[in-house]
């Protein structure tokens, strides 16, 4: 009983830092932790089930895989066909179909891969995906696959003493690659069991190295595995290159609280019992809570998320006991397995059919309420737009002669509508998505990287010789190649400093920039537009579901403090650039933020294509943004 208590409290730990870190709680900016802490208690729990086994000559391979199935599918198909009805009802059809695609990856226990191929567990896109915690699922099902065969092997060929120290060099072998491939392949190693082996595997060193301690050994042990662990909960931050040598941290929080083993006033605590039974059924259902108050916008509302987190814990309740509690234990192992492989087979087939039914017959999902996604090309202008080696918007918008030229990367497309409001004439339009306006940068991404450097050296070409006295508009989401929060492949960097930030990062980017601008202005008027505002989540997809299932059009905004806070390097650099190189700034802000709000609709109507660049309704807003300063010719 008392193992079990310090178990359940340790679940209870990992499975509230979890949840109130998704659920933005001030304190627990940590909280992803809890996944680390979750691997050391499966990884403990495993090598007992397993090492025991083999001890014992009792072991089943079969069955370890019936239990495990047993243990973990019933609650996840559950989930997955709540989703399914719920995104057949409410969700818009790419987005229903994008859930389906992630039900099958995660009954087929592979999500890891589709996500990892997605981007960052910490970047926005990446957190609209219903199922995005089924990463730790799908890795600790593909550990639980491999561990028993390798542990099997170990202990009939080399015997029972050479385990430990297999496991020892392996999980030495493991944190290696993470720390010295986290900085550099973030993604991978975040979401791959290669580099997260080490976890799990330091939970079953726990259970072959277990310690002799005294009653107040214990109590210090257990004491100083939960200050650990709290450390991580409030000193780490998705900021931090994860998971890297500090994932340590909250590993060997959970080891030392497990080698406690008291039965303390904190271990037994009710509460703590309570939510440490129900936490892979609270685990399971929070994430989609969070998903909906994310698009609806109403994430750092306490008055929705409040109600939120305490029905997650209700829903987890529920999912145990109407559950995970009727289960039954698996005797038959092998029709256990085939039971459940047939119940994927039959899951992973019906997510297949109805994409396709969906796709192909709109009607059946209640197609009138369908709101669509704006459409991202133009209609107030016409272009004639020609082929080029990167990949860019190179055209030329309208007819006539051409009167500005509009360059920087996707944003000088998607706001060049407000541009041709005012412009009689044609302009010029040269954008590259995911590429700043700099001569000189690095970023990680190197196919990129070249193909930026190559763009931009050719329209820097150009206006040396070209179009001489013909203005300049200049554009750029800068806030993505500078926020150290996220780990994307566009964040750029200076004299091959890879984890170059703070006060030198804005140093070097400033002085790139200046010099940039400086070398247009030599033989073109130069205006600087300052950052379009980007909402915390795609616009239309926000509203589309506020529409259905709470009958509102309220619109979506997005406070200006954020939206100042995330481009402060970029408006510095801007700054300098205009007052260094003659440019003039123009400040889409007071067209936007009206009121210390930037909007992201207006009646009901999205202004933006997902969540930064904008569309006609947009742009609309913007009328009168360009209009001094272009002139007939």
């Amino acid at each position: 009983m008392q193992f079990k208590n310090n178990i359940n409290a340790l679940r209870a730990v990992a499975v509230l830092a979890v949840v109130l870190f998704h659920f933005k709680i001030d304190g627990f900016k940590g909280g992803f932790t809890g996944v680390d802490i979750f691997f050391v208690i499966s990884g403990f729990l495993m090598t007992g089930i397993i090492f025991s086994g083999l001890q014992e000559n009792r072991f089943s391979l079969l069955g370890f895989y019936a239990s495990r199935a047993n243990r973990i599918i019933p609650a996840l198909f559950v989930l997955c066909m709540a989703l399914m009805i719920f995104g057949f009802i409410y969700l818009p059809i790419q987005d229903y179909r994008s859930l389906l695609r992630t039900v099958k990856s995660s009954m087929l226990f592979s999500s890891n891969f589709l996500f990892a191929s997605e981007g960052s567990y910490f970047d926005a896109p990446v957190h609209e995906n219903w199922l995005l915690h089924t990463w730790s699922l799908s890795l600790e099902w593909q550990f639980y696959i491999l561990y028993p065969v390798l542990l099997m092997a170990i202990f009939r060929v080399l015997g029972e003493k050479k385990v430990r120290a297999t496991l020892v060099l392996l999980a030495i072998a493991s944190l290696a690659a993470s720390i010295y491939f986290t900085k550099t392949h973030s993604v991978f190693c975040f979401y791959m069991l290669p580099t997260r082996a080490w976890e799990l595997i330091a939970g079953g060193l726990g259970y072959l190295f277990p310690l002799r301690t005294t009653r107040r050994a214990g109590y210090a042990l257990e004491f100083l595995g939960m200050a650990v662990i709290m450390a991580s909960l409030f000193f780490l931050s998705e900021q931090n290159h994860w998971p890297g040598y500090l994932a340590t941290l909250p590993v060997l929080g959970a080891l030392l609280f497990i080698y406690g083993n008291t039965n303390s006033v904190f271990s037994r605590n009710r509460f703590l019992q309570f939510v440490g039974k129900i936490s892979y059924s609270t685990y399971l259902w929070h994430w989609p809570i969070v998903v909906l108050l994310y698009f609806c916008g109403l994430l750092e509302n306490w008055a929705y998320v409040a109600p939120a987190v305490l029905l997650t814990f209700a829903l987890g309740a529920l999912s145990f006991h109407l559950v995970e509690k009727r289960r039954k234990k698996p005797r038959e192992t092998a029709k256990v397995v085939l039971r459940y492989a047939a119940l994927t087979a039959a899951t992973v087939s019906t997510a297949a059919i109805t994409a396709a039914v969906a796709k192909d017959h709109p009607g059946i999902r209640f197609a009138s309420l369908e709101q669509g996604q704006p459409e991202y090309t133009s209609k107030l202008y016409t272009q004639d737009c020609f082929p080029n080696e990167f990949g860019a918007a190179d055209c030329k918008l309208d007819s006539g002669e051409i009167s500005v030229i509009l360059f920087g990367d996707s944003h000088a497309q998607s706001t060049a509508a407000a541009v041709q409001l005012e412009n009689r004439n044609a302009a010029l339009g040269w954008a590259l998505a995911g590429c700043p306006t700099l001569k000189n940068f690095a970023m990680d991404d190197k196919k990129q990287e070249k193909k930026c450097h190559s763009f931009i050296k050719e329209k820097l070409d150009i206006l040396k010789n070209k179009y001489s006295g013909a203005p300049v508009i200049l554009f750029s989401r800068s806030g993505i190649y500078l926020d150290p929060s996220r780990e994307n492949r566009f964040r750029v960097y200076f004299n091959g400093k890879t984890n170059e930030n703070g006060q030198s990062l804005e140093s070097e980017f400033s002085k790139e920039y200046v010099n940039t601008v400086c070398e247009i202005s030599e033989n073109h008027p130069v205006y600087i537009v300052r950052p379009i505002p980007e909402m915390p989540f795609s616009t239309y997809k926000g509203l589309s579901l506020k529409a259905r299932l709470f009958q509102s059009s309220s619109d979506i905004s997005s406070p200006l403090e954020r939206h100042e806070k995330r481009t402060r390097v970029a408006n510095l650099a801007i700054d300098a650039a205009a007052a260094k190189c003659k440019a003039q700034i123009i400040d889409p802000i007071p067209y936007l933020c009206p009121n210390g709000q930037c909007m992201g609709s207006k009646n009901g109507e999205s202004l933006y294509y997902d969540d930064n660049h904008l569309v006609d309704h947009g742009n609309v807003q913007l009328r009168g943004l360009f209009k001094g300063i272009l002139r007939p010719l």
